[in-house]
């Protein structure tokens, strides 16, 4: 017997998902979720995990609510660590409970993980408190779509109309004029603050702001969409004084991040920090080598060599690998001179108690080729730790100069599996991005190459940051449009500049 997980996926912002949920998603053999999670949350789920999409409600193909039901409890019977992912918290107009029924009457074994509820942090993320001491002492959750199969209305709009707390309607937007004018109708006064909030905790969020009487000629002016939240009561006004989500410098800005999961991270956080959207698609992975006979012997002569070059921080991590493999570790390296191609890589060599002897301020091989001009390297020996298909441009220059420059290969990049599909349905059926960032010339040309030459002429507008000019002219050579390039190679260097872009931007 499998077991089911009811967890709750939060507003939107995949930075309120709860350590639980993550926990429990990363463990799933099947995960069957809702539209509206974000492609961030969805890709926690472990590859080997069968993903099932129910489907945007209303809309052909979409699973009921009973197929629904059936799918959890047969993959459960067959032994399945099941995970149903669902926006905000699963108990509130989530459906949850039907689905736990379910389960409950074929005796499958169930946990619920609560979730982070729209109903309060989206009205949070547009500055307005759902309680507060002098104005308010509690709020109401309201559902703006009840269920069409209903007789009558389980609503009590006497009640609400009376109510002196804040009143927060979820999935309500295309009754927003009914909603209102029943509000005014049972008593509320027409003057009452109210709210729209549009996609709130994301980068697509907007809000409108009125009166019961003035709101809904408000909201459709402003051409709001769905998902939306209603907010109405003392408390909307404050908004505008506590508003925070959208001052960041990046808010509303949507952002692709293509570097591999696992150095991705870095940059993401520093992204969202600033209030961007972030969505990774890697366009490469890192695949370690395995050690040839040839590059074993480099290592067994390790204490031959001159100097040693990283040309990466994945190049020092798998190389530190490689040396521990071959028996070896940091203390063969102590009569050896090192450098690093920048400053990353410099602190990723720190980490393993070694202090790189020149790093260049350019962070790029040319920088290498500038500094090693000013050293004698002839008749001397260096062992370049890097990847397959890195530039020859450093290598080159040494031979040149009479030095012996032996290559040792630790990884190649890769396109991971289905991100093709996944950058075409992002770029050409979804919403698309406001720009793609680029950490790497292989991220370049992985992902151009996804795409057909006709598709290549539709991303011809999409702005684009590179880290640096060797990825900026593999952008061009693509025929990108590059909007960001920073000074100094780095990320840091580089979020700082999307900043500055986005600034002129607005």
């Amino acid at each position: 017997m499998g077991k089911v997980y009811l967890v709750g996926a939060g507003p939107g912002d995949p930075g309120l998902l709860t350590l639980k949920a993550m926990d429990v998603i990363q463990k799933a053999d099947a995960v069957l979720y809702d539209a509206l999670i974000h492609p961030r949350i969805l890709s926690l789920i472990p590859d080997r995990a069968r993903r099932i999409f129910r489907g945007s409600r209303g809309k052909a193909g979409a699973l009921s609510q009973g197929q629904i039901n059936r799918r959890l409890v047969r993959l459960a019977l067959h032994g399945k660590t099941v995970v149903r992912l669902k926006g905000g918290d699963p108990f509130v107009f989530g459906r949850g409970g039907e689905e736990v029924q379910a389960l409950v009457e074929a005796r499958v074994p169930f946990e619920v993980v609560p979730g982070v509820t729209s109903a309060v942090a989206v009205p949070a993320y547009a500055g307005i408190p759902v309680t507060h001491r002098r104005l308010t002492a509690s709020f109401t959750v309201v559902t703006g779509h009840e269920d069409p199969s209903k007789e009558g209305t389980q609503v009590d709009w006497g009640n609400l109309a009376e109510n002196n707390g804040t009143l927060v309607f979820l999935m309500g937007l295309h009754a927003l004029p009914e909603v209102c004018a029943r509000l005014v109708e049972k008593g509320k006064d027409p003057a009452t603050p109210a709210a729209v909030i549009q996609w709130g905790t994301t980068s697509r969020q907007k809000v409108a702001k009125g009166t019961l009487a003035t709101l809904p000629s408000l909201v459709r002016k402003a051409g709001l969409q769905p998902p939306a939240t209603l907010i109405v009561g003392k408390v909307v006004p404050l908004g505008e004084k506590f508003e925070w989500f959208m001052k960041k410098p990046l808010s509303g800005l949507r952002v692709l991040v293509t570097r591999g999961r696992a150095q991705a991270s870095h940059l993401s956080g520093m992204l969202e920090e600033a209030g961007a959207e972030v969505l990774e698609i890697p366009t490469i992975e890192i695949h370690p080598l395995p050690l040839t006979g040839r590059d074993k012997a480099k290592l067994d002569r390790i204490n031959r060599y001159d100097w040693l070059v990283f040309s990466s921080v994945n190049a020092v991590e798998i190389f530190m690998q490689r040396l521990v493999q071959c028996r070896k570790d940091a203390r063969g390296l102590g009569k050896l001179r090192i450098a690093c191609v920048g400053a990353s890589t410099a602190k990723a060599l720190a980490r393993f108690g070694l202090r790189a002897d020149l790093v260049p301020g350019d962070y790029k091989q040319e920088g290498l080729v500038r500094e090693f001009q000013k050293i004698k390297i002839t008749g001397k020996r260096l062992l370049l730790a890097r990847a397959k298909e890195g530039r020859e441009l450093l290598a080159e220059f040494l031979r040149k100069k009479g030095a012996a420059a032996d290559l040792l290969p630790l990884y190649e990049n890769r396109a991971p599996r289905g991100v093709g599909e996944r950058l075409r349905r992002l770029l050409m059926e979804e919403d698309g991005v406001d720009l793609v960032t680029f950490a790497s010339s292989s991220a370049v040309e992985h992902f151009y190459r996804i795409f057909a030459p006709r598709e290549r002429r539709r991303l011809k507008g999409m702005p684009v940051a590179a880290i640096g000019p060797v990825t900026a002219r593999t952008v061009r050579q693509w025929g990108g449009k590059l909007a960001v390039q920073p000074r100094i190679y780095t990320l840091e260097a580089l979020v700082s500049a999307v900043v500055k872009w986005a600034g002129k931007k607005r």
